[in-house]
């Protein structure tokens, strides 16, 4: 079906008196919102991720390690027992979207298209998610408790403090995942990550060069993705920004879990007390955080 098209049919369900009409408008927006989606395709970026269904057990459980033995030639070699220690439990939150417009103007068109909905809605839950994922891992160290995991830097981000994070956490985790920060604090990545040297040779990379005049910023640095978390505000009015610039975060491999617990859940429905009409579309996601590893995480602070 082409977007005008779509478009029609979506006027024609807007339209509509008939409470299954008004169903399947609610079920054709959601379709193309799943938040438990969006919340694995980002922030699988950064931590592990699970979607699990009510009556899963909200516990992550770790396997005891199974030491290797040296045999000798008719011994009866030695059996570990495998045992499951149960480290923690989620602790559940929700994020939800929830948009209204005067039935009035809905049958006239008034809302837009079918995409710009998606896009808006789409959009608030990825940074709903990103973003208290992304603030919550970044409290975990400070210049008190582990040095070896944190530093101020007092400016912007040099190579030397980068490679040293990535160094850190490539030698206690699998290897580092991630580099992730707001655009503010990770475009002067761009002025040292299309080059390489030695100590006393300098060797540019005009794949990276390019990257960055025709992009922005660069996608990989010192063998590790870079991820840029797009700045988001409260509203218009204060314009208070909601993503923190003066931190980057150095993610190690299996660091944590995301999950999601359920379905998608939705309400739709039209509150006849006003005039005109009310109507109600609100969707919501339960889900869980565990940063077990938290030794595979390194924060560098004091960016400006």
């Amino acid at each position: 079906m082409d977007e005008k098209r779509a478009n029609e049919a979506l006027a024609a369900l807007m339209a509509s008196k008939d409470p299954q009409a008004r169903q399947a408008l609610a079920e054709l927006i959601v379709e193309f919102v799943q938040p438990n989606h969006l919340a694995n395709q980002f922030v699988s970026d950064i931590l592990d991720t699970r979607a699990l269904k009510p009556g899963d057990a909200l516990v992550k459980k770790t396997r005891s390690n199974v030491p290797v033995y040296t045999l000798v030639p008719g011994s009866i070699p030695l059996a570990s027992e495998i045992t499951v220690e149960e480290r923690i439990n989620f602790v559940l939150d929700i994020s939800g979207v929830k948009v209204t417009y005067n039935e009035w103007e809905l049958e006239g068109g008034e809302i837009g298209t079918l995409q710009e909905i998606r896009n808006t809605m789409a959009a608030n839950l990825r940074d709903s998610f990103v973003n208290r994922v992304f603030n919550a891992i970044a409290t975990v160290w400070t210049a008190g408790n582990t040095p070896d995991n944190f530093t101020s830097v007092g400016g912007a981000i040099t190579a030397t403090v980068l490679e040293d994070a990535i160094d850190r956490i490539n030698l206690v985790s699998a290897g580092a995942k991630v580099v992730i920060g707001s655009r503010t604090a990770v475009t002067p990545i761009t002025k040292f990550g299309a080059f390489w040297s030695d100590g006393a040779n300098v060797e540019g990379s005009q794949n990276a060069i390019d990257e960055i005049r025709e992009k922005g910023f660069l996608g990989k640095y010192y063998g590790v993705p870079v991820i840029t978390v797009e700045q988001v505000f409260d509203n218009l009015t204060d314009y208070n920004p909601l993503v923190p610039n003066d931190f980057i975060l150095v993610v190690g491999e299996s660091a944590g879990e995301f999950i999601t617990y359920g379905d998608v859940r939705t309400k739709q429905w039209n509150d006849m007390n006003p005039t005109p009409p009310q109507w109600f579309l609100e969707l919501y996601q339960q889900w869980g955080l565990i940063l077990d590893f938290a030794n595979r995480v390194y924060v560098i602070g004091g960016l400006s």
